[in-house]
């Protein structure tokens, strides 16, 4: 006989996974988590597998990895073995919620409208002018709303960015990655990475900035922030230059420090419109691509 289905609240999942809800709720619009089941308008059940899926998550996410390319991880490991994380269970299902009072407040859709416009607006702003820069001020005029519906969503603005950082990242790359996991070939994988980030080359040098400025910032949990979304640009590419180098495709260097190269790299190309007035991006970019793929290969 089966074990019996534990149901569990979402508070009851904050506190054993040490994750908070609305990250929960973030992960559940993006696709890493499947659906709980629903007994009532309002009231919803989680099972072990969702347990077993955000300890997966969250050590992933510690080990510098973009949510983008956990959900194609976990997408991939629940393909070869769709049990993995323990099934998505059914039935038999909690008892049904009673329908609230006639009085009752019910949640209000405009409010969970309003902070996703907060956060909308705190991505489009970090993008363009920096962490540094962008000011609560900026965002609530942005919106025609007072400090006081930011400060009723987010403490502060460092909350706000760490909730905005992974949508960015999600937000420039989610196209690209699958195109990248069908390349075999760990060169040409790097080619393609260079390549996907080329249409969106200001908006990728704009995380890089972000990340270095919460590296420099005080608050431990930002500095924390800042490495990690550094290292989830930087890890698939030192990944790639490993590859390459154990199939004898570029000679032997350090890849850490060569993954660090081809981010500067990046970098500096976005800035060569504004020294060389006469360049283009586009019309160097052949020459660019040579230059860091056979700079890496020595030949």
């Amino acid at each position: 006989m089966s074990n019996p289905i534990k149901w569990i609240r979402i508070a009851e999942v904050e506190r054993l996974t040490d994750i908070r809800r609305r990250t929960i709720h973030f992960y559940l619009q993006k696709g890493l988590l499947h659906q709980p089941t629903k007994t009532g308008k309002t009231m919803a059940y989680y099972d072990e597998s969702h347990l077993r899926k955000l300890s997966f998550i969250k050590k992933a996410k510690s080990q510098g990895m973009p949510l983008i390319a956990i959900l194609e991880e976990i997408k991939s490991m629940e393909s070869a073995q769709p049990d993995i994380f323990g099934g998505n269970n059914t039935g038999p299902f909690p008892q049904e919620e009673k329908s609230p009072a006639k009085n009752a407040v019910p949640r209000k859709a405009q409010g969970l409208k309003t902070r996703e416009c907060i956060l909308e607006a705190g991505c489009r702003l970090f993008r363009e002018k920096g962490y540094k820069e962008t000011k609560v001020i900026d965002v609530v005029k942005a919106l025609n709303v007072g400090k006081g519906t930011f400060y009723f969503y987010f403490s502060d603005k460092r909350e706000l960015l760490l909730e905005c950082v992974p949508r960015i990242f999600s937000d420039l790359f989610s196209e690209g990655w699958e195109r990248i996991r069908g390349i075999k070939n760990p060169l040409l994988r790097l080619e393609q990475r260079a390549r996907m980030v080329l249409p969106v080359l200001t908006e990728f040098c704009s995380i890089i900035q972000l990340s270095k400025e919460a590296m420099e910032d005080s608050d431990p949990k930002l500095q924390q922030l800042g490495r990690q979304t550094y290292l989830s640009v930087r890890s698939p590419l030192e990944s790639d230059i490993k590859k390459c180098i154990s199939q004898g495709l570029i000679k032997k260097t350090d890849p850490k420090l060569a993954a660090n190269f081809l981010i500067g790299a990046m970098e500096n190309l976005n800035y060569l419109p504004i020294i060389e007035k006469e360049i283009h991006i586009d019309n160097v970019w052949d020459t660019y691509l040579n230059l860091i793929t056979y700079g890496i290969n020595g030949k």
